[in-house]
Formats: structure tokens, C-alpha cells, sequence
């Protein structure tokens, strides 16, 4: 180690030409590897939060479908929508009606309520007469599936996830993001 020392004594403390380009290459790598992870986390970070946005919205529609068709009357699943009929539980004041028995059966007000579920573009609606409201915005890659098993409703929504493996097996990637429940409906149907 003195011996390096005693080389270096005799001449200025400068760097060469070669040291210098060795260790702007290396610092090069450096920065190129840590620009790269960087890009590839925020990337990752912005796949992972848009998928778990899309979950929410999953069950935010799921829970909607499911509070309906628990007190559907009538229901119909036509062309990726579901419409149904529920008792028109509260006047148009916003306070609750009392039920009037006829025939063993509870009637809320003068006429059922219709609803509507569908997806028009990238915005998934509920349509309550004339009241629509938007349950999901921005998921033009949502799928929505309805079966009618008679007494139950199976609902289905499912999505492409941002990231893939390859773009050749999206139908594989979409079956992994499906969620499903099926609903058994309370009341007798009706018509």
C-alpha cells in the first residue's frame, strides 16, 4: 500500500483518460439500471392500483344486483341487462309506506318499481325510472353475465387486468378476475 502511495507522490493527483471512461461507464449502468426499476415500479404501482379499482367497482355492482334482486318481483336478463321489478317502498317525500295486505301478499304503494342494469360504452348504469346513475365509469373491458335459473339469479362480471403474460390468452385473464354470486330471489315471481 505505501508502495502505491509513493508511485502517486511524485506526479499530480489527476485521474487518466482510461480511469476516467471506466468509471463513467459504470456510473452510466448505474443510472440506466435505476431509471429502469424506477419506470417498472411506477408501471407496476399503476397496474396494481387500477386493478384493485376495478375490484371495488366488482362488488359495488354486486352489491347493488344483490340488494335488488333479493326483493325483485319480476325479473328479465335480456342482451347483457337485467331489469326487474321491485315494491315501491317509499312515497315520493322519501318516507317509508306501510304495506297493505291483499291476498296474503304485502303491496307497497300503487305500482312496482323498474330497474334497470346494463352497460352503455364504458359506464355501467343503474336505471331507476328516471333516475340513472352511474355504478362504474372507465370500464369499457367489463363483462357483464346474467343466468335465470328460475328462483335465482346468477350474476357474473368479470375484467382484463392491465398486466398480462401475453395479450394471445386474455380470455384466460379474464376468467381470472371473475366474480360470481347467485342470488335467491325472496318473493315468488311474478308473470
Amino acid at each position: 500500500m505505501n508502495t502505491f502511495f509513493k508511485l502517486r507522490s511524485g506526479r499530480s493527483a489527476a485521474w487518466t483518460l482510461t480511469e476516467l471512461m471506466v468509471s463513467m461507464a459504470a456510473s452510466t449502468i448505474l443510472c440506466c439500471g435505476l431509471v429502469t426499476g424506477s419506470i417498472l415500479l411506477q408501471k407496476c404501482f399503476l397496474a396494481s392500483r387500477k386493478h384493485v379499482i376495478a375490484q371495488a367497482e366488482q362488488m359495488l355492482l354486486m352489491d347493488y344486483m344483490n340488494l335488488d334482486l333479493r326483493r325483485a318481483l319480476t325479473v328479465s336478463t335480456n342482451f347483457g341487462k337485467l331489469t326487474l321489478t321491485i315494491p315501491d317502498y317509499y312515497d315520493s317525500t322519501g318516507n317509508p309506506r306501510d304495506p297493505q295486505i291483499h291476498n296474503g301478499t304485502a303491496v307497497y304503494g300503487p305500482s312496482p318499481k323498474t330497474i334497470s342494469y346494463y352497460q352503455n360504452g364504458a359506464t355501467i348504469y343503474r336505471s331507476d325510472g328516471a333516475t340513472l346513475l352511474p355504478l362504474a365509469t372507465n370500464v369499457s373491458d367489463f363483462q357483464l353475465a346474467f343466468q335465470d335459473f328460475g328462483q335465482s339469479i346468477k350474476v357474473s362480471i368479470s375484467f382484463i387486468p392491465t398486466f398480462q403474460f401475453s395479450t394471445t390468452g386474455q380470455a384466460n385473464a379474464r376468467n381470472g378476475t371473475a366474480t360470481y354470486t347467485t342470488t335467491l330471489l325472496r318473493n315468488k315471481r311474478q308473470g
